[in-house]
């Protein structure tokens, strides 16, 4: 559902959304969520953007590969939406705040099932895990260790070098 830029009022916009998405651009919009978002013009083609996003993520946990489930709850949306390539481009410079709460339109409609996905990608974790206790996949035999012990040991040969053994040329303990 796109909204025109033209039928936003100067007091503003809210919109409730209920719809799913294609999160990780899987080719299948699986991820239900609901939304609440104020779109209010505070400039010249600029709009200030504010709500809530809730959703239920099928992650893939990072140590044993499961899927699951992970709730994204009430997270706020707060931002400014300004026209694509209006922002003048200059030297390297670091980032103030206010650029890091930018996002950027094109054409006269704005989407906002756009900044709804990104606000849902940035709320999930980098790293995600079904439990903290995940014992993950062994390394040798590949069986998930969380189903069953499967007795692999790992060894390091005799001579081999270790993958950290470089470390210790460049890291010297410290003299007290």
């Amino acid at each position: 559902m796109a909204i025109k830029i033209n039928d936003i009022p100067p007091e503003g916009l809210t919109i409730e959304l209920s719809d799913k998405l294609d999160l990780f651009d899987e080719g299948s919009a699986d991820t239900p969520f609901t939304a609440t978002v104020t779109v209010k013009a505070v400039g010249a083609g600029v709009f200030h953007v504010n709500g809530t996003v809730e959703a239920t993520a099928s992650l893939e946990c990072s140590r044993c590969l499961k899927r699951f489930p992970f709730p994204v709850k009430e997270t706020a949306m707060d931002f400014d939406l300004v026209p694509e390539g209006s922002q003048k481009l200059v030297a390297e410079h670091e980032l103030g705040r206010s650029e890091l709460d930018t996002e950027f339109y094109r054409g006269e409609e704005i989407e906002p099932k756009e900044f709804i996905r990104e606000q849902l990608l940035l709320a999930i974790p980098m790293v995600p895990v079904h439990s903290p206790d995940c014992k993950g996949l062994c390394p040798v035999c590949g069986g998930d260790r969380n189903d069953r012990y499967c007795g692999c040991r790992i060894e390091i040969m005799e001579g081999a070098a270790h993958p950290f053994e470089a470390l210790k040329k460049i890291i010297k303990p410290e003299k007290e």
